[in-house]
């Protein structure tokens, strides 16, 4: 894992994600109603469990935004131990999927839908920071009660002014120089200045020398029938996170090869959740935002995430100290942030631009989530986004041809047509125009309905723009009826529904099946296939037959 090579480039890529992943793992803790040491441990542990068996090499593991509203509510429900108990079984039920392979259907999520979930999560954390920036307590209510409260936040003028100077390093350093880690830099000055302000100033607070030791969790008093659905809602929003942020992760720029094994990333976070519960440690799931950092920075293997993994456990073991002095407002302005970027609003301007419609999916999944539940937002959403697919989809339609052998129009001969005799056709075309997917079942058994099946088919395939699953499957099946019946066909497709087929085992070149890229390579090869078995055929047929001579009786 370790190179000589990228050793020098993995290292940078550790320390500069390390300094984003430690504010953050603060931040995230206290905002899920948790000790800020929690958000460190968990961190740590799983950081390095997932960096070393992760299907996506570059991916960062630890704490992360979109977990922040269900680990709240884990912990108000059902108490930390309760929520301990709940990244336990998250991370069963994580290994299980993995297993059941099922981490690849993650690719199937429309993408106004991973948007919009990631704005519903912005906005949920808008709805729990904003007040506990202006130094409101736990208990103050959401964005719409805090015009009502202004004469009781307006009285933590300091807070204040550490929250705003943590957001002006965050946002304006970056314009300066990219490089600066702006989240460490916005924390350390904030501690600073709050080390002026005196001990009214809420702080982090002390925190536990070194590791707690690993146990598992306690079992005994869960009430099970109100916290597995939280579980499975917990399972869901994690695995989809993580599996979304590798699928971002592989289409960086010099990254396109190196495609991540999306059923061995599941079981990776399911093993670092369960490390995580091991050690007290709260959910953790892949971080776009932290892959993307480390990446930028120079990370190069899997090296990276296990390093600042590392980093992250030495300020556990040598630096509790320094951390217990960061002021809560300083984490919660570095979380508004965090929402506001969340929500993307020069992304939702482009969208709007070139497809107005899916910005209503994007609106209503965000608005459904922050104001009712994650899962019935990205529910609301897959619905939305089908309703759309299905308004928009063109027609599929298939036109087929009789053609002689090469390529000409073929006709009947007057003799069969007068015994009304069906003769095999030598070749028949079948074009397809649309998509061919599960909305048009059976429409290739309509076209070899209509005529015998021919000798030789070309099935044409380069004006459909998609296909899919049930698609591939109408394809392997029209293959398996001609050729068992002594046919052959021939596919013309290219680009992505030509890669489909391949993968999904149709032959580039076989006697009985094949692969080409043109209608006119589709002819040369029914050419060759054809007088191939010609030969064939006059080779069995000047075989001299042997036979015995004839027994003469003495």
């Amino acid at each position: 894992m370790v190179s000589p090579k990228t050793l020098g480039q993995d290292l940078s890529g550790a320390l500069t994600v390390a300094c984003v992943a430690l504010p953050l793992n603060l931040a995230l803790a206290v905002a899920s109603g948790l000790p800020a040491s929690v958000g460190l441990i968990s961190g740590a542990i799983a950081g390095v469990v997932a960096g070393l068996l992760g299907g996506s090499r570059l991916q960062v593991t630890g704490p992360e935004a979109a977990l922040v509203p269900i680990v709240l509510l884990l912990v108000q429900r059902h108490g930390i131990t309760g929520m301990v108990v709940a990244t336990f079984l998250c991370g069963l039920l994580q290994i299980v999927l993995g297993l059941l392979r099922v981490g690849r259907l993650a690719k199937l999520l429309p993408a106004p839908v991973v948007r919009g979930f990631m704005a519903g999560i912005g906005l949920l954390l808008l709805n729990s920071q904003l007040p506990r920036l202006l130094g409101l307590p736990k208990t103050a209510g959401s964005l719409s009660s805090l015009p009502a409260q202004a004469g009781e936040w307006m009285m933590h003028g300091g807070g204040i002014a550490i929250g705003v100077l943590a957001i002006a390093c965050m946002v304006g350093l970056p314009r300066v120089q990219r490089r600066v880690p702006s989240v460490l830099v916005g924390l350390v000055v904030a501690t600073l200045l709050g080390g002026l302000l005196g001990p009214e100033l809420a702080r982090v607070g002390s925190l536990p020398a070194g590791l707690p030791l690993p146990q598992l969790p306690l079992l005994a008093g869960v009430d099970w029938s109100a916290l597995l659905p939280d579980v499975l809602s917990l399972t869901v929003l994690a695995s989809l996170g993580s599996l979304m942020s590798a699928s971002a992760i592989d289409q960086f720029p010099g990254f396109e090869k190196q495609q991540s094994d999306h059923d061995q990333e599941l079981m990776a976070q399911g093993m670092a959740n369960l490390a995580s519960s091991l050690f007290g440690g709260m959910p953790v799931m892949g971080a776009i935002v932290r892959s993307s950092v480390s990446i930028q920075a120079g990370a190069r293997t899997r090296a990276a995430s296990v390093l600042h993994a590392l980093l992250l456990l030495a300020v556990c073991l040598v630096a509790g100290a320094l951390v217990a002095r960061v002021p809560i407002a300083a984490l919660a302005g570095i979380l508004v942030v965090v929402g506001v970027r969340l929500l993307d609003f020069r992304g939702l301007r482009k969208l709007w631009d070139q497809e107005r419609p899916q910005v209503a999916v994007v609106a209503v999944t965000a608005i459904v989530i922050a104001s009712v539940d994650l899962l019935l937002g990205l529910g609301a959403g897959v619905l939305l986004s089908l309703g759309l697919l299905l308004r928009a989809r063109p027609r599929t339609e298939i036109q087929t041809r009789i053609l002689r052998l090469d390529g000409r129009p073929h006709f009947r001969t007057l003799s069969a047509a007068a015994a009304g005799q069906d003769e095999r056709p030598p070749l028949q075309r079948i074009r397809v125009r649309g998509p061919l997917d599960f909305l048009s079942p059976g429409v290739l058994n309509t076209a070899l309905a209509s005529h015998p099946l021919p000798r030789y088919a070309v099935l044409d395939l380069t004006a459909v723009p998609y296909l899919d699953a049930a698609g591939l499957q109408e394809v392997l099946n029209l293959r398996d009826c001609l050729v068992t019946r002594d046919g052959v066909v021939v596919v013309v497709a290219w680009g992505e529904v030509g890669r489909m087929l391949e993968q999904g085992g149709f032959p580039r070149q076989s006697p009985s099946a094949s692969l080409v890229s043109s209608y006119d390579d589709a002819l040369e090869h029914i050419a060759r296939s054809h007088k191939a078995a010609a030969a064939v055929g006059v080779q069995e047929e000047a075989r001299p037959v042997l036979t015995r001579a004839p027994v003469m009786d003495s």
